[in-house]
């Protein structure tokens, strides 16, 4: 299994390769000499083919009259690899050899590898292209996604402790409601309670007055009171009698 995602990179002046690298044994190369001859040298270009599961990257620069065949800057990297990688690679693949040779020296080449001392910066920047760190885009796109991930936590446990709010809302509701029920029902009772403790004090006197009735119409004789108006009758009439002694004894007196 390789362990680079870069497979191939070489600099060449038409189809001339005048500098190339390669970290793993491969056919990279050949792949890099059939595209070249495809690519065409008038005009700037910055394109990718795909070969199999490869995918070729190249920018060119057009030709001129320093430089009649052009100049190709290729790199020949794994499917899975984003193509910003690649071509921020071969970005900095020119810039520093526009930096190290002049296009008089590039267009007075013409053997292969010419340039060959530049293979050793073509590996040097492919190794940091090729490092886990090298992907700034990816990296700060890994970043904002873990942000994004500890966001949506944030706000689902605030929405959670919503919900919870919400439902100690609900239930303080309810309670309140209750509690308004039972102070309407313990009033109701009470009330209930007080009529009945009236009722059943003028049940009492009612009661006591019938015992009363009672008693003494057993002693007047029910239900004529006979004995009672009896005796009343006769002492009556014996006062009555005892007032006209007393007024006969006073005439005699007289």
């Amino acid at each position: 299994m390789p362990t680079s995602n870069f497979l191939y990179a070489c600099v060449a002046h038409g189809t001339t390769v005048l500098a190339d690298y390669a970290p793993l044994r491969s056919n990279a190369n050949a792949v890099a000499a059939i595209i070249l001859p495809k690519i065409p040298a008038e005009e700037d270009q910055k394109l990718t083919y795909i070969h199999n599961n490869w995918l070729v990257h190249y920018i060119t620069t057009a030709a001129n009259e320093l430089v009649p065949g052009g100049v190709t800057f290729l790199a020949i990297t794994l499917s899975t690899v984003p193509r910003r990688v690649p071509f921020t690679y071969l970005l900095e693949v020119q810039r520093k050899f526009n930096e190290t040779f002049s296009l008089g020296q590039v267009g007075e080449c013409h053997e292969p590898y010419a340039l060959a001392s530049f293979s050793h910066t073509i590996g040097q920047l492919m190794s940091k292209a090729d490092s886990p760190d090298a992907d700034r885009a990816k990296v700060v796109r890994q970043e904002i996604n873990q942000v994004k991930d500890i966001m949506s936590q944030n706000i689902e446990r605030v929405i959670e402790r919503g919900e919870r709010i919400d439902v100690l809302v609900d239930k303080t509701d309810h309670m309140s409601q209750t509690a308004f029920a039972f102070r309407k029902r313990s009033t109701s009772l009470r009330r209930q309670m007080w009529w009945k403790n009236r009722r059943l004090v003028v049940l009492l006197i009612i009661a006591v007055i019938f015992l009363i009735y009672v008693l003494v119409g057993f002693g007047c004789g029910l239900p004529s009171w006979q004995n009672c108006i009896r005796r009343n009758g006769q002492q009556n009439q014996q006062n009555n009698d005892n007032n006209a002694n007393a007024n006969a004894n006073a005439a005699v007196r007289l």
